[in-house]
């Protein structure tokens, strides 16, 4: 390209101002022609560069000559964008729900697939995720969905490309006498599912969970089979496999309308124009609220805030390579998840009723949430009540009335679906929502263990009912 800029330049560096003039408005319009064929539109732009800068100051027509140019090129290269561009199908959020959502949509030749994301891919709520992977629920589809989910973890790299950070650490659930009939039901029809979990004394719990205090605790389960695996990796795999089946991935692009006509879906506007298409995935997280609300449907999805704390473990529990088992403790209301360098995340399993801005929200740890989540966390794990601190931060849920998820077809506005409304457990189910989103937009139909997650499941008064009293442990 530059060899190309420099030719033209040699040729026309020792032309006078009147020749100039009129070879450079020649050049001008030529320049202008081309604009739609991108290499020789590169070339030109250099020359142009080029000459501006080698050109006696006192040539200031043909100066102006350029800048009107390149003003036009740009209003038309813009224009042309705006009202050209358009994607057979669209999809907003760029977490682990839209990424995957996208992975298996294109990997089936779905069409022109775009997915936008208002920052960068992984960077909202999937980022702040604890990332447990577990198949400890207490519906017969939830653990199912689960089960599916921790397959594709379990073999991530043959079925999806790329490491996801899986790693099986087991799981051990706490539980004390008032949660004992709750615990040994879930159990049981974990085990029904096929789910390799047992129950256990509570006097035994260290004997399968090394490190794990048994005080207070009248029973226990022991899924051997969880793991954690890593947030950003996962969605990177997912939305880097996306593009090598052809479809495009838009960071730093907000968007801030979906479009309809009459009863239709017809694409999105964004902060750089309006791009058309006749299928428009909301996975959006809580701020697919407003964007649904603006096409007339009401998202019943509050936006909570959740506190994890990040504790360095003393040395002699672990060192810097060790991973304990994951732990659910009823009792204490908390999570603790092991991660690598000798850190554990200390998370809440309390249910918050009071809605928060996601947009502007406290992200940090006050001393209180610190002192308190420390305190529960050296109660489940004795050595923990020597970790130091190392920070943490709050993320947000998207929580709906029953804590379950949205996935469907929004029929008062055609063409437009939602997968919303996780409530804190979404990550671990992210493969198999992204296989059920794909089956519904390319067919129309559903999995059966899909259905009780339609959106109108509220007002038919057909909520999910979970067994335990904590929303995120679903």
């Amino acid at each position: 390209m530059f060899t190309f800029a420099a030719i033209i330049l040699l040729a026309f560096q020792n032309i006078r101002t009147q020749e100039g003039a009129k070879l450079f408005r020649a050049f001008d319009t030529l320049h202008f022609c081309l604009v739609s064929y991108s290499r020789i539109y590169e070339a030109l732009q250099s020359c142009l560069l080029l000459l501006q800068i080698s050109l006696p100051a006192a040539n200031l027509e043909n100066r102006n000559v350029l800048a009107s140019s390149r003003m036009r090129e740009d209003t038309y290269l813009q224009e042309t964008r705006s009202m050209t561009e358009s994607a057979d199908i669209l999809i907003i959020g760029g977490g682990v729900m839209g990424a995957s959502i996208a992975y298996n949509l294109a990997k089936q030749g779905a069409g022109r697939i775009v997915l936008l994301e208002r920052q960068a891919i992984g960077n909202g709520t999937t980022g702040r995720s604890g990332a447990i992977v577990r198949q400890h629920y207490s519906n017969d589809f939830t653990i199912r969905m689960a089960r599916e989910s921790l397959a594709v973890f379990q073999h991530f790299a043959d079925l999806v490309g790329g490491d996801c950070g899986f790693v099986a650490t087991g799981m051990v659930v706490l539980a004390d006498e008032t949660g004992r009939e709750a615990l040994r039901v879930n159990v049981q029809l974990q085990q029904e599912q096929g789910v390799n979990v047992q129950l256990i004394d509570g006097k035994t719990v260290s004997e399968v969970a090394s490190g794990y205090s048994n005080e207070d605790i009248a029973v226990a389960c022991y899924e051997r089979d969880a793991g954690v695996a890593d947030p950003m990796a996962t969605t990177y795999c997912f939305a880097q496999r996306a593009r090598e089946h052809g479809a495009a991935i838009r960071e730093g692009v907000t968007v801030t309308h979906i479009l309809k006509q009459q009863d239709r879906v017809r694409g999105v506007r964004t902060v750089e124009g309006d791009i058309y298409a006749p299928v428009v995935v909301l996975a959006a997280n809580v701020w697919s609220r407003r964007l649904a609300q603006a096409v007339g449907i009401n998202l019943p999805v509050t936006p909570t805030r959740h506190p994890m704390l990040a504790l360095r473990r003393p040395n002699d529990f672990g060192g810097r390579q060790g991973l304990h088992p994951v732990g659910l403790d009823l009792t204490r209301k908390i999570y603790l998840r092991p991660d690598i360098g000798g850190i554990t995340l200390i998370g809440s399993t309390e249910d918050v009723l009071a809605a928060s801005d996601p947009d502007h929200y406290a992200e940090g740890l006050s001393p209180e949430e610190i002192a308190h989540l420390r305190n529960m966390a050296g109660g489940s794990i004795p050595a923990l009540g020597r970790a130091v601190p190392r920070g943490g931060w709050a993320g947000i849920y998207d929580d709906t009335p029953d804590y379950h998820p949205i996935l469907d077809h929004m029929h008062a506005c055609e063409g437009l679906y939602c997968a919303v409304g996780f409530s804190g457990h979404g990550f671990k189910l992210s493969p198999v929502i992204g296989e059920w989103m794909a089956r519904l937009i390319l067919s129309g139909t559903k999995a059966n263990d899909m259905q009780p997650f339609a959106y109108n499941r509220f007002e038919q008064g057909q909520e999910i009912q979970p067994r335990y009293p904590s929303g995120v442990l679903g």
